[in-house]
Protein backbone atom coordinates (compact mmCIF):
# COMPACT_ATOMS: atom_id res chain seq x y z
CA UNK A 1 0.00 0.00 0.00
CA UNK A 2 1.64 2.99 -1.03
CA UNK A 3 1.89 6.51 0.73
CA UNK A 4 -0.79 8.04 -0.82
CA UNK A 5 -3.18 5.24 -0.57
CA UNK A 6 -2.71 5.45 2.89
CA UNK A 7 -3.02 8.89 3.57
CA UNK A 8 -5.94 9.24 1.35
CA UNK A 9 -7.75 6.92 4.16
CA UNK A 10 -6.64 9.54 6.78
CA UNK A 11 -4.37 7.17 8.06
CA UNK A 12 -1.10 8.08 9.45
CA UNK A 13 2.18 6.42 7.44
CA UNK A 14 5.11 5.64 9.22
CA UNK A 15 8.30 6.72 7.15
CA UNK A 16 11.98 4.63 8.63
CA UNK A 17 14.57 6.65 7.17
CA UNK A 18 16.45 3.55 6.64
CA UNK A 19 14.41 1.86 4.72
CA UNK A 20 12.93 4.39 3.03
CA UNK A 21 16.20 5.08 0.79
CA UNK A 22 14.91 8.20 -0.64
CA UNK A 23 16.00 12.05 1.00
CA UNK A 24 13.57 14.17 2.92
CA UNK A 25 13.37 16.35 -0.07
CA UNK A 26 12.29 14.08 -3.01
CA UNK A 27 10.03 12.05 -0.22
CA UNK A 28 8.05 15.44 0.21
CA UNK A 29 8.13 16.46 -3.75
CA UNK A 30 6.59 13.46 -4.53
CA UNK A 31 4.43 13.01 -1.58
CA UNK A 32 4.24 16.35 0.40
CA UNK A 33 1.07 17.41 -1.14
CA UNK A 34 -1.08 14.47 -0.35
CA UNK A 35 0.11 14.33 3.52
CA UNK A 36 -1.36 16.02 6.45
CA UNK A 37 0.46 14.19 8.99
CA UNK A 38 3.05 11.78 9.06
CA UNK A 39 5.36 9.58 11.73
CA UNK A 40 8.96 9.30 10.98
CA UNK A 41 11.49 7.36 13.09
CA UNK A 42 14.06 9.30 15.06
CA UNK A 43 15.29 6.54 16.62
CA UNK A 44 15.31 3.05 15.33
CA UNK A 45 15.37 -0.74 16.61
CA UNK A 46 19.53 0.01 15.46
CA UNK A 47 20.19 2.33 18.33
CA UNK A 48 20.99 4.74 15.56
CA UNK A 49 19.09 8.33 15.81
CA UNK A 50 18.32 9.84 12.63
CA UNK A 51 19.49 13.46 13.10
CA UNK A 52 22.54 15.02 14.80
CA UNK A 53 22.40 13.84 18.22
CA UNK A 54 24.62 14.95 21.59
CA UNK A 55 23.54 11.86 23.02
CA UNK A 56 23.38 8.50 20.55
CA UNK A 57 24.71 7.51 18.19
CA UNK A 58 23.70 8.62 14.48
CA UNK A 59 22.90 6.70 11.74
CA UNK A 60 25.87 7.63 9.03
CA UNK A 61 24.20 7.06 5.68
CA UNK A 62 20.58 9.38 7.29
CA UNK A 63 22.16 11.76 9.91
CA UNK A 64 19.92 14.93 9.03
CA UNK A 65 16.67 13.07 8.03
CA UNK A 66 14.50 13.70 10.88
CA UNK A 67 16.03 17.35 11.20
CA UNK A 68 15.57 18.11 7.70
CA UNK A 69 12.06 16.24 7.01
CA UNK A 70 10.31 17.95 10.46
CA UNK A 71 11.53 21.45 9.59
CA UNK A 72 10.25 21.16 5.85
CA UNK A 73 7.42 19.52 6.51
CA UNK A 74 6.28 21.75 9.39
CA UNK A 75 6.98 24.64 6.69
CA UNK A 76 4.30 23.50 4.10
CA UNK A 77 1.54 22.38 6.94
CA UNK A 78 2.38 18.68 7.22
CA UNK A 79 2.01 17.13 11.61
CA UNK A 80 4.99 14.91 12.17
CA UNK A 81 5.29 12.87 14.77
CA UNK A 82 8.91 11.82 16.48
CA UNK A 83 8.70 7.93 16.15
CA UNK A 84 11.07 6.39 19.07
CA UNK A 85 12.14 2.66 19.71
CA UNK A 86 12.26 2.14 23.37
CA UNK A 87 13.94 -0.63 25.11
CA UNK A 88 14.71 -2.39 21.90
CA UNK A 89 18.11 -0.95 21.10
CA UNK A 90 20.83 -3.26 19.74
CA UNK A 91 23.63 -0.28 19.88
CA UNK A 92 23.29 -0.50 24.03
CA UNK A 93 22.30 -3.90 24.20
CA UNK A 94 25.06 -5.16 23.04
CA UNK A 95 26.87 -3.87 25.95
CA UNK A 96 25.96 -6.83 28.79
CA UNK A 97 25.81 -4.28 31.62
CA UNK A 98 22.61 -2.57 29.35
CA UNK A 99 21.39 -6.39 28.05
CA UNK A 100 18.01 -8.13 29.24
CA UNK A 101 18.89 -11.16 30.80
CA UNK A 102 16.95 -14.15 30.02
CA UNK A 103 15.60 -16.61 32.83
CA UNK A 104 18.69 -18.50 32.67
CA UNK A 105 20.97 -16.14 32.41
CA UNK A 106 21.67 -15.57 28.55
CA UNK A 107 21.95 -11.87 27.96
CA UNK A 108 19.85 -10.08 25.32
CA UNK A 109 21.71 -8.14 22.88
CA UNK A 110 19.03 -6.76 21.21
CA UNK A 111 16.74 -5.12 24.17
CA UNK A 112 17.68 -3.32 26.98
CA UNK A 113 16.82 -4.24 30.72
CA UNK A 114 14.04 -2.42 31.75
CA UNK A 115 15.52 -1.37 35.19
CA UNK A 116 18.56 0.31 33.97
CA UNK A 117 17.64 3.56 34.97
CA UNK A 118 20.61 4.87 33.29
CA UNK A 119 18.98 4.25 29.91
CA UNK A 120 15.94 5.32 31.31
CA UNK A 121 17.87 9.03 31.29
CA UNK A 122 19.26 8.01 28.25
CA UNK A 123 15.73 7.49 26.40
CA UNK A 124 14.16 10.94 28.40
CA UNK A 125 17.45 13.15 26.72
CA UNK A 126 16.69 11.56 23.16
CA UNK A 127 13.16 12.80 23.51
CA UNK A 128 14.18 15.81 24.59
CA UNK A 129 16.07 16.37 21.44
CA UNK A 130 13.48 14.82 19.41
CA UNK A 131 10.41 17.40 20.46
CA UNK A 132 13.29 20.27 19.69
CA UNK A 133 12.21 19.71 16.10
CA UNK A 134 8.94 20.88 15.22
CA UNK A 135 7.03 18.00 15.79
CA UNK A 136 3.42 17.76 17.51
CA UNK A 137 3.91 14.69 19.34
CA UNK A 138 5.74 11.16 19.94
CA UNK A 139 4.97 7.95 19.64
CA UNK A 140 7.25 5.13 21.84
CA UNK A 141 7.33 2.16 20.58
CA UNK A 142 9.04 -0.99 22.12
CA UNK A 143 8.81 0.39 26.35
CA UNK A 144 8.34 -3.35 26.90
CA UNK A 145 10.39 -6.30 28.08
CA UNK A 146 11.39 -8.56 24.98
CA UNK A 147 9.58 -11.70 26.93
CA UNK A 148 8.08 -13.29 29.58
CA UNK A 149 11.13 -14.47 30.18
CA UNK A 150 12.73 -11.28 31.10
CA UNK A 151 14.56 -9.67 33.05
CA UNK A 152 16.44 -12.11 35.37
CA UNK A 153 19.94 -9.99 35.83
CA UNK A 154 22.09 -10.35 39.12
CA UNK A 155 20.44 -6.96 40.70
CA UNK A 156 16.69 -7.49 39.47
CA UNK A 157 16.93 -10.51 41.47
CA UNK A 158 18.92 -9.70 43.94
CA UNK A 159 16.04 -6.67 44.71
CA UNK A 160 13.13 -9.15 43.89
CA UNK A 161 14.56 -11.69 46.56
CA UNK A 162 14.84 -8.91 48.79
CA UNK A 163 11.41 -7.40 48.64
CA UNK A 164 9.85 -10.86 48.43
CA UNK A 165 11.71 -12.53 50.93
CA UNK A 166 12.82 -15.95 48.92
CA UNK A 167 16.08 -16.83 47.99
CA UNK A 168 18.30 -15.01 45.88
CA UNK A 169 18.67 -17.49 42.52
CA UNK A 170 14.79 -18.04 41.08
CA UNK A 171 13.12 -19.15 37.67
CA UNK A 172 10.42 -18.05 36.58
CA UNK A 173 8.70 -21.30 36.94
CA UNK A 174 9.75 -21.16 40.59
CA UNK A 175 7.83 -17.72 40.15
CA UNK A 176 4.66 -19.64 38.40
CA UNK A 177 4.35 -22.42 40.90
CA UNK A 178 3.04 -19.93 43.51
CA UNK A 179 0.33 -17.25 42.74
CA UNK A 180 0.78 -15.04 45.04
CA UNK A 181 4.31 -14.91 44.19
CA UNK A 182 3.78 -14.37 40.53
CA UNK A 183 0.93 -11.81 41.20
CA UNK A 184 4.08 -9.86 42.73
CA UNK A 185 6.24 -10.73 39.91
CA UNK A 186 4.01 -8.93 37.59
CA UNK A 187 3.53 -6.31 39.65
CA UNK A 188 7.15 -5.78 39.90
CA UNK A 189 7.64 -5.87 35.62
CA UNK A 190 4.44 -3.24 35.53
CA UNK A 191 6.00 -0.98 38.15
CA UNK A 192 9.56 -1.20 36.24
CA UNK A 193 8.23 -0.17 33.17
CA UNK A 194 5.54 2.84 34.46
CA UNK A 195 8.26 4.30 36.15
CA UNK A 196 10.08 4.78 32.43
CA UNK A 197 6.55 5.99 31.09
CA UNK A 198 6.90 8.42 34.03
CA UNK A 199 10.56 9.65 33.53
CA UNK A 200 10.05 10.59 29.67
CA UNK A 201 6.60 11.91 29.64
CA UNK A 202 8.52 14.75 32.23
CA UNK A 203 10.07 16.22 29.13
CA UNK A 204 6.74 15.97 27.08
CA UNK A 205 4.78 17.80 29.91
CA UNK A 206 8.22 20.64 29.79
CA UNK A 207 7.41 21.18 26.44
CA UNK A 208 3.76 22.39 27.39
CA UNK A 209 2.36 18.89 26.98
CA UNK A 210 2.75 16.96 23.08
CA UNK A 211 0.70 14.42 22.38
CA UNK A 212 2.46 11.20 23.93
CA UNK A 213 1.31 7.82 22.32
CA UNK A 214 2.95 4.47 23.42
CA UNK A 215 2.10 1.33 22.02
CA UNK A 216 0.81 -1.87 23.35
CA UNK A 217 1.63 -5.28 21.93
CA UNK A 218 -1.69 -7.25 21.10
CA UNK A 219 -1.58 -10.45 19.37
CA UNK A 220 -4.56 -12.93 19.10
CA UNK A 221 -2.50 -16.24 20.12
CA UNK A 222 -1.59 -13.91 23.41
CA UNK A 223 -5.08 -13.34 25.03
CA UNK A 224 -5.41 -9.77 24.65
CA UNK A 225 -4.68 -7.77 28.10
CA UNK A 226 -3.45 -10.62 30.04
CA UNK A 227 -1.24 -11.52 27.44
CA UNK A 228 0.76 -8.36 26.77
CA UNK A 229 0.89 -7.64 30.57
CA UNK A 230 2.41 -11.75 31.03
CA UNK A 231 4.75 -11.20 27.82
CA UNK A 232 5.60 -7.49 27.50
CA UNK A 233 4.82 -6.23 30.88
CA UNK A 234 2.73 -3.80 29.20
CA UNK A 235 -0.89 -2.23 30.81
CA UNK A 236 -3.13 -0.11 29.10
CA UNK A 237 -4.35 1.15 32.32
CA UNK A 238 -0.88 1.94 33.22
CA UNK A 239 0.13 3.88 30.07
CA UNK A 240 -3.18 5.99 29.64
CA UNK A 241 -1.71 7.70 32.66
CA UNK A 242 0.60 8.61 30.29
CA UNK A 243 -0.50 8.83 26.80
CA UNK A 244 -2.78 7.80 24.29
CA UNK A 245 -2.59 3.45 24.34
CA UNK A 246 -1.83 2.68 20.70
CA UNK A 247 -2.91 -0.97 19.90
CA UNK A 248 0.37 -2.26 18.07
CA UNK A 249 -2.38 -4.76 16.24
CA UNK A 250 -1.51 -8.38 15.28
CA UNK A 251 2.28 -7.81 16.00
CA UNK A 252 3.16 -11.07 15.36
CA UNK A 253 0.32 -12.79 13.17
CA UNK A 254 -1.16 -12.02 10.34
CA UNK A 255 -3.85 -10.17 10.54
CA UNK A 256 -7.05 -11.47 9.12
CA UNK A 257 -7.72 -9.57 5.41
CA UNK A 258 -11.39 -9.54 5.73
CA UNK A 259 -14.43 -9.74 8.76
CA UNK A 260 -15.57 -12.97 7.26
CA UNK A 261 -11.70 -14.90 7.86
CA UNK A 262 -11.95 -17.17 10.83
CA UNK A 263 -9.14 -14.86 12.49
CA UNK A 264 -11.53 -12.01 12.67
CA UNK A 265 -13.76 -12.85 15.78
CA UNK A 266 -10.67 -14.15 17.99
CA UNK A 267 -9.13 -10.78 17.14
CA UNK A 268 -12.22 -8.69 18.18
CA UNK A 269 -12.48 -10.92 21.30
CA UNK A 270 -8.75 -9.82 22.10
CA UNK A 271 -9.87 -6.27 22.05
CA UNK A 272 -12.82 -6.53 24.30
CA UNK A 273 -10.80 -5.01 26.91
CA UNK A 274 -9.48 -2.09 25.08
CA UNK A 275 -13.60 -1.11 25.10
CA UNK A 276 -13.86 -1.71 28.86
CA UNK A 277 -10.76 1.04 29.41
CA UNK A 278 -12.79 3.35 27.07
CA UNK A 279 -15.94 2.93 28.54
CA UNK A 280 -14.10 3.44 32.16
CA UNK A 281 -11.39 6.20 30.26
CA UNK A 282 -13.59 7.99 28.52
CA UNK A 283 -11.11 8.08 25.51
CA UNK A 284 -10.21 6.81 22.40
CA UNK A 285 -6.70 4.44 21.95
CA UNK A 286 -4.68 4.84 18.90
CA UNK A 287 -4.04 1.57 16.47
CA UNK A 288 -0.34 1.14 14.85
CA UNK A 289 -0.64 -1.75 12.31
CA UNK A 290 3.20 -2.51 10.06
CA UNK A 291 3.14 -4.87 7.02
CA UNK A 292 0.58 -3.22 5.74
CA UNK A 293 1.64 -3.95 1.78
CA UNK A 294 -1.44 -3.91 0.57
CA UNK A 295 -5.16 -2.45 0.96
CA UNK A 296 -6.30 -5.70 2.43
CA UNK A 297 -6.40 -4.17 5.74
CA UNK A 298 -8.41 -1.13 5.61
CA UNK A 299 -11.44 -3.19 5.10
CA UNK A 300 -10.44 -4.65 9.01
CA UNK A 301 -9.75 -0.97 9.67
CA UNK A 302 -13.05 0.02 9.17
CA UNK A 303 -14.49 -2.39 11.11
CA UNK A 304 -13.02 -1.82 13.43
CA UNK A 305 -13.67 1.45 13.69
CA UNK A 306 -17.08 0.04 14.68
CA UNK A 307 -16.17 -1.89 17.19
CA UNK A 308 -13.72 1.11 19.20
CA UNK A 309 -13.21 4.96 19.10
CA UNK A 310 -9.60 5.35 17.46
CA UNK A 311 -7.84 8.11 17.47
CA UNK A 312 -5.41 8.09 15.11
CA UNK A 313 -4.07 4.99 13.07
CA UNK A 314 -0.78 4.41 12.11
CA UNK A 315 0.26 2.18 9.15
CA UNK A 316 3.88 1.05 8.17
CA UNK A 317 3.50 -0.21 5.17
CA UNK A 318 6.46 -2.68 5.50
CA UNK A 319 7.62 -4.94 8.00
CA UNK A 320 11.14 -3.89 9.91
CA UNK A 321 14.22 -4.85 8.70
CA UNK A 322 14.78 -7.02 11.48
CA UNK A 323 11.32 -8.18 11.69
CA UNK A 324 12.41 -11.64 12.07
CA UNK A 325 14.67 -11.49 14.30
CA UNK A 326 12.56 -9.85 16.75
CA UNK A 327 9.71 -12.77 15.86
CA UNK A 328 12.58 -15.14 17.13
CA UNK A 329 12.81 -13.06 20.29
CA UNK A 330 8.91 -13.07 20.67
CA UNK A 331 8.62 -16.76 20.28
CA UNK A 332 11.01 -16.97 22.87
CA UNK A 333 13.72 -18.66 20.35
CA UNK A 334 16.60 -16.25 21.14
Amino acid sequence: MDIRTISSHNLIPVIEPAFLKQSPDEFLAENGGFLSEVAVVGKSTSGFVHYRSATAPTDRETNEFFSTFSTIADSIGIKVYGFINGLADSFLAKNLGYSAIKDGGNPNVNFVDPFKTSYVNYLKSITTEIIGFPVQGIVYDNIRFPHEEYSFCENCCRRFSERYGIERIFSLSDIQQDNQLLGHWLQWRKDALEAILAKISESLIAKGGLDANFTIDIDPTLDGRRGALIQFGQDIDVIGKYGTPTIHLSAWTAYPSAVDDPEYQPLLKNLNFVKEFQDRAQTGVNLFIWGAENENVLNIIDALKKEITIKSIFIQNHFPSDYQKRREIHLGLS
